[in-house]
């Protein structure tokens, strides 16, 4: 395997994990800790399909920009764009007591929060990974 088709699958590996701890934490009512996770399983899965396109984006962990750098390659990010840049809030409010007023992300961030951050992210991981099945790395 190539090196940056060996990095995508690394990429994609981790974000199938990060997204399993995402689910795991919602059933465990821990929804602050699940948008997390989910957001950080959408941009590690958009990172391996960057790495699949030979390009690696490592200066950024926005959703919403690496959703724009995977467009110039596939249209069928259009699909997920729209909505998919609600997850950008959730990686620094789900984490610090100060990022949000009135509260802490443990108290603040729901249910409902942790159920549509998991159905984007689960959105993403199937786009990346239907496009990763149809996916030949050049031989050297």
């Amino acid at each position: 395997m190539q090196g940056l088709a060996k990095e995508a699958d690394r990429w994609f590996r981790q974000a199938e994990n990060d997204l399993k701890a995402s689910e795991w934490n919602q059933r465990g009512g821990f929804h602050a800790q699940a948008c997390f996770w989910a957001q950080q399983s959408a941009a590690k899965t958009l990172r391996a399909f960057l790495f699949m396109n030979k390009e690696d984006a490592k200066e950024t962990r926005s959703v919403s920009e690496l959703l724009e750098r995977c467009l110039t390659y596939d249209e069928d990010f259009k699909s997920v764009i729209e909505y998919s840049s609600r997850l950008d809030i959730y990686y620094k409010t789900t984490r610090y007591p100060d990022s949000l007023p009135g509260g802490i992300p443990a108290e603040l961030i729901s249910a409902r929060d942790s159920k549509e951050a998991i159905k984007i992210a689960s959105d993403i991981f199937t786009l990346v990974e239907e496009k990763r099945k149809a996916y030949v790395p050049e031989v050297m």
